[in-house]
């Protein structure tokens, strides 16, 4: 059982105990390092105060990120890495951050703040690894479980209920029975979390593996936050696309849901052009008017949704249809508005004769080529 540091990371640890100092990777790179995933955003620790550590690295940028808190950020080749002191934390009046902290000595009182077993691992390649809360059993078991009394945990912070389910949805963990109660019966306090967290949380969540069951077995947490009335029932199906799958969960209260959270206009656009779609049509050349009505990134978006979703175009004919190069948009055609303004064509009728000509190309009344372009404009303008 080992973790495999970044070179970096490494530096990091090596100067601090050049200056006499202890210092950890911890968090989420060494438990994913344990667990055979990439990890290279490593957090340290260590009994350095913030002042001690900005002396380390007087030679580097050093970024004064939460120093009230025992946090500075050092930029090593433009790579950020947070260093924290041993801490530990007092008070929650907001449901999320401590009221206040102290400096503490040893790794394992650090270790004891954290949310979940499994994240309250440390390493040095001096030490080894630091584990009184068998976070690395409750890894090979697939666990998620707090650090202690899980109620203690979730009421300092509220953020660390999602994270749970989080969790669980992406890498496929169950909760501990306790911590699934404590979940359950704090689930209102999430209304103290910022809609930017809850978000972020839950873009994450949205996509993981196991994110079908979560949503299933957790509704009524998820409810306590935001109105849940889609059927969700093949969210697995769909693409890890958050902007899809909020669509599938949130049904026809998405608008009022992405207000909620505050998503940013793709999440948005993605949405409303998936609520607007009507059924793929079975007719080739409806079919292609369709596509061409959408264009081609939201035609996209609609067909995999609908395929996912409702099991439109098994065969795959939409599909065909936008990969083949069959002139579908106004940029397909062969005659743009500089040709039909020497034909004497002027303002907004050159759009829409552009439009009637896309329409005919689709259709198979004339060939998309310059001149038969032309030869039928003016057969059917007469």
């Amino acid at each position: 059982m080992t973790v495999k540091l970044s070179e970096k990371a490494k530096l990091i640890i090596d100067q601090l105990r050049n200056d006499g100092y202890q210092a950890f990777a911890v968090g989420g790179a060494v438990r994913d390092s344990l667990m055979g995933r990439k990890a290279d955003d490593f957090d340290i620790t260590t009994s350095a105060k913030p002042e001690q550590t900005k002396n380390t690295f007087s030679s580097f940028p050093v970024i004064e990120t939460g120093i009230k808190h025992g946090t500075v950020t050092v930029l090593i080749e433009n790579t950020p890495f947070e260093i924290t002191t041993f801490r530990s934390e007092f008070g929650f009046s907001d449901l999320r951050h401590p009221d206040s902290v102290s400096f503490v000595t040893d790794i394992k009182e650090d270790l004891a703040r954290r949310d979940f077993t499994m994240n309250a691992i440390a390493f040095s390649p001096y030490d080894g690894i630091v584990d009184p809360f068998s976070g690395y059993s409750d890894i090979q078991n697939k666990i998620i479980r707090t650090v202690g009394d899980p109620h203690q945990r979730f009421t300092e912070d509220a953020l660390r209920i999602l994270r749970a389910l989080r969790f669980s949805a992406v890498l496929g963990f169950r909760i501990e029975e306790n911590t699934r109660k404590a979940i359950f019966s704090l689930a209102e306090n999430l209304k103290f979390v910022s809609a930017e967290r809850i978000y972020v949380e839950l873009k994450k969540l949205i996509c993981g593996i196991n994110a079908q069951a979560i949503i299933n077995e957790y509704l009524p947490v998820l409810k306590a936050i935001l109105p849940i009335n889609g059927d969700y029932s093949n969210v697995h199906k769909l693409p890890k696309d958050h902007s899809m799958r909020f669509y599938c969960l949130f049904g026809a209260s998405y608008k009022e849901a992405l207000s909620i959270l505050r998503a940013d206009n793709k999440v948005k656009s993605v949405c409303n052009i998936i609520s607007a779609a009507k059924p793929l049509p079975t007719n080739e050349n409806a079919l292609k008017l369709y596509i061409s009505a959408l264009g081609r990134e939201n035609a996209k978006t609609v067909i995999t949704y609908r395929k996912a979703m409702y099991d439109e175009d098994k065969d795959g004919i939409a599909e065909s249809i936008l990969n083949s190069g069959t002139p579908l948009f106004l940029t397909d055609l062969q005659i743009d508005g500089n040709d039909l303004t020497a034909l004497g064509i002027k303002g907004k009728e050159i759009g829409e004769t552009l439009q009637r000509l896309l329409v005919s190309v689709i259709i198979g009344e004339v060939a998309n080529d310059k001149n038969a372009l032309i030869e039928h404009l003016k057969n059917n303008n007469t």
